[in-house]
């Protein structure tokens, strides 16, 4: 036990030394943002919904705005699903087509130039073709889950430009990811240290944060 800890203070301080990334050392013509999840039902309202994922709603959107004049590429993931789903025999019932829980929270609506695509499962990469972003070199990807969505495309983004033999960059500033916490099932903070620690050792570059 004393080495999990142990271990575990590990994870806990390589965040802590993270270092921050600024916009200034990107090629903002070769950069995308994609972000995940932003929706009603993860941030609002519905039986998957987390007041720890409503808490970064406005830092991401401010974020975009930012930035939405001085790159293309915005996309916004939404779990988009029907009543016979089959991710429904692993989570409840949400987001459901024609819905409010899949819809995009207003905040990240106000950004310009934002595509919206519906996914129907956990893993967004499977919901785009990722031709259309081929002459992207940076990838920013911020909004939730740090361990399930989030996770999954950019492991998915990293394994399959491995498999391409393609140099490209995937940030995930810390500060603009988050998860749900379920007291006993399911701990926020511990999951946010080993799934981005996790991300880091898989060749994901995890920042601090991204100064503008």
């Amino acid at each position: 036990m004393e080495k999990i800890i142990n271990n575990y203070k590990s994870l806990l301080s390589n965040l802590e030394n993270l270092k921050s990334l600024s916009i200034d050392n990107l090629d903002l013509n070769k950069t995308g943002l994609f972000i995940v999840d932003m929706n009603n039902g993860f941030a609002k309202e519905g039986v998957l919904s987390s007041p720890r994922v409503e808490e970064i709603i406005e830092p991401i959107a401010d974020f975009g705005k930012v930035i939405s004049s001085k790159i293309n590429t915005i996309v916004a993931f939404t779990d988009t699903h029907d009543e016979d789903a089959v991710e429904f025999k692993s989570y409840p019932a949400h987001c459901l087509r024609g819905d409010m829980e899949s819809e995009v929270v207003k905040e990240i609506l106000a950004i310009d130039n934002l595509e919206i695509i519906e996914k129907n499962s956990t893993n967004g990469f499977f919901a785009i073709d990722i031709e259309k972003y081929k002459d992207l070199d940076n990838f920013i990807v911020v909004g939730c889950c740090t361990d399930i969505c989030v996770y999954q495309f950019v492991l998915t983004l990293k394994t399959y430009f491995n498999q391409n033999n393609l140099d490209k960059n995937i940030i995930v500033p810390m500060n603009l990811v988050e998860t749900y916490d379920i007291d006993m099932v399911h701990s926020g903070d511990f999951l946010n240290t080993i799934f981005l620690n996790s991300m880091m050792q898989n060749g994901i570059n995890v920042v601090k944060e991204i100064k503008l």
